[in-house]
């Protein structure tokens, strides 16, 4: 089902340079009991990159409240795209199970670089065929997730995600000048807990304790494996896991 304020009975998209060519940007928000999860920070994010790229609207939190009760909608993953012409809001169940979180995700290393020059790079902009061909690609080849070196061959982020390692009971993740989204989940991670970030290569995660994944779907997804180097430990990240669910449980 589609929410749009320019749609008319037979849901059509109005076209515009975001359908042409990817201008707009969209938001992926977990609702729960009919509550949205971090909506400021969304918000901010969204109406933030708007400006960036010259669309002259602002989406208020009352809009994406309003857009639940329209499509009768309670539990799940709310979807947000906007464009010149275009306020799009959809919805569809939340697919990470509790088997996931028990296993961890297997990662890959893409061949593809990330631009840290580039300003769609650091949007969540509706340019977003590399990480859909490559997330694509990485579960065809029985992976969760491929994760993106930048050009400096610096850790930079996950097709979905932003990247965390452990080491020595201390949190580390890339900065975001190295080319990266600064997820909700991130800012979460970053408010909460004492980490550092740094620009790093393959070698200091590879040789990390424990490794984590986090959008604003999944919350905090454990990794149990990078190519072919097993990460075993978890105990730490599990207990991030514990902390943000009740959290959220509590929001």
């Amino acid at each position: 089902m589609i929410i749009n304020d320019n749609l008319s009975e037979d849901e059509k998209i109005v076209v515009d340079r975001g359908f042409f060519f990817g201008k707009g940007l969209f938001e992926t928000m977990l609702v729960k009991n009919n509550n949205i999860l971090f909506l400021k920070e969304h918000m901010e994010r969204i109406n933030e990159g708007l400006k960036i790229i010259g669309i002259d609207k602002k989406i208020g939190s009352k809009e994406v409240i309003d857009s639940l009760k329209k499509l009768s909608f309670t539990d799940g993953v709310l979807k947000l795209v906007v464009s010149e012409k275009n306020t799009v809001f959809t919805c569809r169940k939340n697919n990470y199970t509790e088997d996931m979180y028990n296993k961890g995700f297997k990662l890959k290393i893409s061949e593809l670089k990330r631009n840290k020059y580039s300003t769609i790079t650091y949007l969540k902009s509706l340019n977003y065929l590399d990480n859909i061909l490559e997330h694509d690609r990485c579960k065809r080849e029985g992976y969760d997730e491929v994760l993106f070196l930048n050009t400096d061959n610096e850790i930079t982020e996950g097709s979905v995600s932003n990247i965390f390692f452990i080491k020595n009971n201390i949190i580390y993740t890339t900065r975001v000048e190295c080319g990266l989204l600064n997820g909700t989940i991130r800012k979460y991670i970053l408010k909460k807990y004492n980490v550092i970030e740094g620009s790093f290569r393959m070698e200091q995660l590879m040789e990390a304790d424990e490794i984590f994944v986090t959008n604003s779907i999944m919350g905090i997804m454990p990794v149990s494996k990078i190519e072919d180097k097993v990460f075993k430990e978890k105990d730490m990240v599990y207990s991030i896991i514990n902390d943000y669910r009740e959290y959220v449980s509590s929001s």
